[in-house]
């Protein structure tokens, strides 16, 4: 080959000055890029790392809350009255338990019955849930943990089961307004629930785990369980039979009265523990956003949504704190222990009734006919209006304002219920002699009912004025004592002699004054009537307000009670309309707390002889059925008696109810 030809081959082969930096500006951009990498991942593994770590690791991170469970609300024998159960809702794959084609028509129909007998949810609604178009469809809810092992072991993988809290409250209405409800998401909204919230709510907890997007946990990571503390438990002092007397006497005095409402409480006089709190109509805080009553819950659905929730909020309230009244006679008890302890007057100070007492022109009237010549012990035993607006005058607006301040009449008693509202009472400054001298017989001033009895208990007290209690302490679910609510002296606001002498005065108007309606034979009753007109639009309507405060036994008071009767249309006085109500409570509360019966010489010769019906005590409470028993004059023995002294459901009884024995015979009780 020539040298020319071999240097042309050479020279063809070699790199162009121009792909020569073509090649080069390649490199160099690579190297940048390169190096600009290495600066990127050096920043974000240096620099960035701990933060990037942090975001990475919050994705994989699942934080979940866990639910506290909400504390029991408990009456003053530690029997349940509010609490949260858990409750299974059932889901079912409905391909493979009926709408699959490889199914014979026999496993069809096997299934369905076989689930509608165990959920108790009707044929026609399941076949409903069984044909539908969701596979995975909720069957039933609110299970228990028997039906719930049934249906596992009938359908095993073919069904699902999830567990809920629910809240409900075992006696239905029973102290209803006192114990309040929850909303959908467990929040207390009236009664007890709302005023102890945030104790019986608890506090959540925390479940943290490290996942993958299917909610798996990563291997090797680590996972934080924050138990939740569950709420703390409520215990009252509510008495769960005492308020099924008062119950039952309320639902039958509406019958016998046919009034717009009747409300009550029941207290201890000597601790203020409010014993029971009742008012008709209730309603069940199972269902609370319907009234119980059929006919009165197909008015409610045609209500607005705001007379809707003025409707429930009525039904929710409390009125024993919420409501005030005009107490009308039942205030001449407090007024007649002003005069007494004040100097104004003595028991025996006389007073003249001719029907009317003229004060600055106006003429004031009494109730009935003219009394006459009395002393303030009959004055108020014939509850007499010219004589208490004479008391009245005599004390002084100075005196008697003094007197209402100290029996905290001005004041809210801050009893632990939500809604307690403040008396209407005109200022003293602001008062005529008309208005003074009204005001003796309790007409011109509106008070509550819990005001009212708080005050009276205080001459069953021996001057000592009470803050009423309903929560007597709250605890844990261990039964730790988290906080105790100690019974509480306000002040003494009269002396042991005038409560002494008011005791006598209460105890003589019902053994030969107005209010023989509520004597009982071996009790020591006191009290006094009220009634009062309802104003409306600037006067006084023809409707009544009719009231009954009493007490027992008088030598030492254990029970107070206060009847409210509110428009009657049967009987229109305090007497007629709450006495009966008042007495059958008051009865049966003495009966069951054991006080004995003392009969006096004339009580014991007007006892018959003659037999009377044992009553029906089966299948109720053993409390219950004890105090029944001696309500109605007879003793009981428990059989078996193994020595526990714990409540039982009673199972039978000898002798039978029905059968007429001699008073103070032996009714044989029977427990499992």
């Amino acid at each position: 080959m020539k040298k020319s030809e071999i240097k042309n081959k050479i020279g063809g082969n070699r790199v162009s000055a121009y792909n020569k930096k073509r090649l080069m500006i390649g490199f160099i951009i690579i190297v940048l890029l390169f190096t600009t990498l290495l600066f990127r991942v050096a920043y974000l593994q240096v620099v960035k790392g701990d933060k990037l770590a942090e975001m990475a690791d919050s994705m994989q991170k699942i934080d979940s809350a866990i639910l506290p469970t909400r504390g029991q609300i408990y009456d003053a024998n530690r029997k349940p009255i509010a609490e949260t159960v858990k409750i299974y809702k059932l889901y079912g794959y409905t391909n493979n338990l009926y709408k699959s084609s490889e199914l014979k028509e026999a496993e069809k129909n096997s299934n369905l019955k076989e689930m509608c007998k165990i959920t108790k949810v009707p044929e026609k609604e399941m076949k409903k849930k069984f044909t539908g178009v969701d596979n995975l469809a909720v069957l039933a809810s609110g299970l228990d943990q028997k039906q719930v092992d049934k249906l596992e072991k009938k359908f095993g993988a073919q069904i699902v089961v999830k567990t809920e809290s629910r809240r409900i409250y075992p006696n239905k209405q029973m102290a209803s307004q006192i114990i309040g409800n929850v909303d959908g998401n467990m929040v207390g909204r009236s009664g007890i629930e709302s005023k102890y919230n945030e104790e019986l709510t608890g506090t959540k907890g925390r479940a943290i785990k490290t996942a993958d997007s299917q909610g798996n946990t990563l291997s090797g990571s680590r996972s934080k369980l924050y138990k939740p503390r569950d709420g703390y438990n409520v215990i009252t002092t509510i008495d769960e039979v005492i308020q099924n007397y008062t119950e039952e006497a309320l639902e039958e005095g509406m019958k016998k009265t046919k009034a717009e409402s009747i409300n009550c409480i029941v207290m201890n006089p000597k601790t203020g523990d409010v014993l029971a709190v009742a008012r008709t109509p209730g309603y069940d805080p199972n269902s609370p956003n319907k009234p119980i009553d059929n006919e009165e819950n197909k008015k409610f659905q045609k209500l607005s949504l705001k007379d809707k929730n003025e409707y429930l909020s009525n039904m929710w309230s409390i009125p024993a704190v919420s409501s005030d009244y005009e107490p009308g006679s039942t205030f001449k008890l407090l007024v007649a222990a002003a005069a007494i302890d004040s100097g104004a007057a003595t028991e025996k100070t006389e007073y003249y009734c001719n029907g009317t007492k003229n004060v600055d022109g106006v003429t004031l009237h009494c109730w009935g006919a003219a009394h006459g010549k009395q002393n303030l012990k009959e004055a108020v035993g014939n509850s007499c209006n010219p004589a208490m607006a004479t008391v009245a005058l005599d004390m002084g607006s100075e005196k008697l304002y003094r007197y209402m301040n100290l029996f905290g009449l001005n004041d809210r008693t801050n009893i632990d219920l939500p809604g307690e509202t403040s008396s209407i009472i005109k200022k003293k400054t602001d008062l005529t002699s008309v208005d003074l001298a009204t005001t003796g017989y309790g007409h011109g001033l509106a008070i509550t009912p819990i005001q009212i009895l708080t005050a009276v208990n205080s001459l069953g007290n021996d001057g000592w004025l009470m803050k009423p209690r309903i929560v007597s302490k709250i605890e844990d679910k261990n039964g730790k004592t988290i906080k105790e609510f100690k019974k509480k002296k306000v002040r003494q606001v009269i002396s042991k002699k005038t409560a002494d002498e008011m005791r006598d005065i209460m105890e003589y108007y019902v053994r030969e004054a107005g209010g023989t309606i509520a004597y009982i034979p071996g009790y020591r009753v006191g009290g006094k009537t009220g009634t009062a007109y309802i104003a409306e639009d600037g006067k006084y309507s023809s409707d009544t307000i009719a009231s009954f405060v009493g007490m027992a036994p008088m030598d030492d008071p254990e029970v107070s009670i206060i009847v409210i009767v509110n428009r009657s249309k049967k009987a229109n006085f305090g007497a007629t309309a709450a006495g009966p109500i008042m007495r059958e409570i008051l009865e049966k509360t003495l009966e069951y707390k054991g006080v004995e019966r003392k009969y006096s010489e004339e009580e014991k010769s007007k006892i018959s002889d003659k037999k009377i019906k044992v009553p029906d005590v089966t299948n109720i409470n053993s409390n219950r059925a004890k105090a029944i028993i001696k309500s109605n004059g007879f003793n009981y023995i428990i059989t078996p008696d193994n020595g526990d002294d714990s409540s039982f459901n009673v199972i039978d009884q000898y002798p039978k109810a029905g059968t007429e024995l001699p008073k103070g015979s032996t009714v044989y009780i029977y427990k499992e």
